[in-house]
């Protein structure tokens, strides 16, 4: 659904928020900057009624449960009468900054910036894993880049409970995901075999396409979402050569987290940050 919603039921319903300015509009939310007199500035997002209550409940509990500084915390929640009917809503923490698909557009991050992402991401997925959540949408379009330069990992709708029954039907021939991020065991919906490791494999590409400026599973772009799958389930990224100490180490570590078996892929986001770690102090970085 992508009907507008009309502000101007706006400033009734949030008597506390002003400044609205639209940040996008998907098939399931509408999402604003706005203004919070204690808050300062903050993102409201609205849920379309048809969008399964569940699934945004679910959305609230991943981030109350992870407490993670790399994400974004919802300070408020409710619901409230729309133009399209009754609505849920969350205020959330604003990130002040850009997207990293954005920041994309320029071309590859420098290497200092790419070990940060990696890093800040890999800090956020570890607080995941930890209330075994899976993220299941790592990717450029939900990372942002604050102005001190540090990474914060956004929007956890479609994040699975691995301690809560599946919303996704097990009959479906694919799972809920972004294909050419997503592991081939999530594309394929193989639910018993998603678990922290397909967002090392999501990770993994989206450090590959930081690095050089692409990501080889859309660029040539493919002619439908088939060949897009078979090149997810079949095609190696290309080994990475960042001008750094430890460049082996790094190259070594994303073909490690893009390995199509999740079972050669670290075993745990904890395992992967150490290596990452040690690539990061090996350059002097902190």
């Amino acid at each position: 659904m992508t009907t507008p919603i009309d502000t101007t039921w706006l400033q009734r319903s949030f008597p506390d928020l002003s400044d609205f300015r639209p940040l996008g509009q998907g098939g399931q939310k509408l999402v604003l900057a706005a203004k919070h007199g204690r808050d300062g500035e903050v993102v409201l997002k609205i849920v379309y009624p048809k969008t399964d209550p569940e699934s945004v409940r679910r959305e609230m509990l991943a981030v109350q449960q992870i407490q993670s500084p790399r994400v974004p915390r919802i300070l408020e929640h409710g619901i409230a009468d729309t133009n399209i009917g009754t609505c849920v809503w969350l205020r959330e923490e604003k990130v002040s900054g850009d997207t990293l698909r954005n920041i994309l557009v320029a071309g590859p991050l420098p290497a200092d910036s790419v070990l940060r992402l990696g890093l800040q991401m890999m800090e956020a997925l570890e607080s995941a894993e930890r209330s075994q959540i899976v993220h299941r949408d790592v990717k450029p379009d939900n990372i942002m880049r604050n102005f001190a330069g540090d990474f914060w990992l956004l929007d956890f709708g479609i994040a699975r409970h691995l301690d809560l029954s599946s919303l996704t039907a097990t009959a479906l021939p694919y799972g809920k995901m972004t294909l050419g991020y997503a592991p081939p065991e999530q594309c394929r919906n193989f639910k018993r075999d998603i678990d922290s490791r397909a967002d090392l494999f999501a990770l993994g590409v989206t450090l590959h396409e930081c690095a050089t400026g692409k990501n080889a599973f859309l660029d040539p772009p493919p002619r439908d979402h088939l060949e897009l799958l078979k090149r997810v389930e079949q095609v190696v990224l290309p080994p990475i050569a960042l001008p750094i100490v430890a460049r082996d180490s790094f190259r070594d570590l994303i073909a490690t987290m893009t390995q199509k078996n999740r079972i050669h892929r670290p075993r745990t986001i904890g395992e992967a940050r150490l290596w990452l770690q040690e690539i990061y102090e090996s350059e002097g970085l902190v």
